[in-house]
């Protein structure tokens, strides 16, 4: 079955939400995705916690068909690329040129997270573009942190947002999701490998729900209650 996104009016920009777990701008031919947070797996090995390796390349995989799939020329990443500062022998690095080799038509920029320390954004692959302030385009201002802009709507990553749907325990659903709000978009994490923390939209704002085959515009009222309450208001 061929997945079905959502399409997302924002000022005069129609941003479609994709069940992946990322954003296409068709008109820039731009996808969006946020936190990949690729090597996690290595450095919890260095901490002696054992995790087979494979999420960081399955992520890169991921993001490679849904490039191809929308035949984009730009790929943003909105922060947290990597997870800690590589070793030179960390396998993923090489996973990142051969994904770039693939995709040596689309331009690839990351604006840096709180993860993507300096000293590592100069172990990966040159070819990145790397930035340390926001990127401000027709009306919106991307970066890692959500926040509030006078410049444009802010589009982020940071949260690794999710909802629950189903009143009851046994069949409750858990999903990442797109955590609209009247100044703020925050994408939902796209690494295979990365947690979710659960969000109480406020009045006004919209959740949509990243479910195996399209996203899904939920009313507050199908939301379960999360066990913590996200104290976070981005107005």
């Amino acid at each position: 079955m061929e997945s079905s996104s959502y399409p997302l009016k924002i000022n005069n920009a129609v941003l479609h939400l994709l069940p992946q777990n990322a954003i296409y701008w068709p008109e820039e031919n731009t996808l969006l995705v946020a936190d990949l947070h690729l090597g996690k797996e290595h450095v919890f090995a260095r901490r002696g916690i054992a995790i087979p390796e494979g999420p960081s390349e399955s992520t890169l995989s991921s993001l490679s068909q849904l490039l191809q799939s929308k035949h984009a020329t730009r790929c943003i990443v909105l922060g947290d690329f990597f997870h800690d500062l590589p070793l030179a022998n960390d396998s993923w690095l090489v996973h990142v040129s051969h994904f770039l080799d693939k995709h040596n038509d689309v331009q690839v920029e990351i604006t840096a997270g709180n993860h993507d320390k300096k000293l590592g954004q100069t172990m990966l692959d040159p070819r990145i573009v790397w930035h340390s302030s926001p990127i401000q385009r027709r009306g919106f201002v991307l970066q890692h942190e959500p926040g509030v802009d006078e410049r444009g709507h802010v589009l982020a990553g940071h949260l690794h947002p999710v909802a629950s749907i189903g009143q009851s325990f046994q069949r409750r659903v858990r999903r990442p999701c797109f955590w609209h709000q009247q100044h703020t978009t925050v994408l939902p994490a796209f690494g295979h490998f990365t947690g979710g923390y659960s969000v109480t939209p406020s009045d006004g704002d919209q959740v949509f729900l990243a479910g195996p085959e399209r996203v899904l515009a939920l009313s507050a009222n199908a939301l379960a209650k999360p066990s913590r309450r996200a104290s976070i208001n981005l107005r």
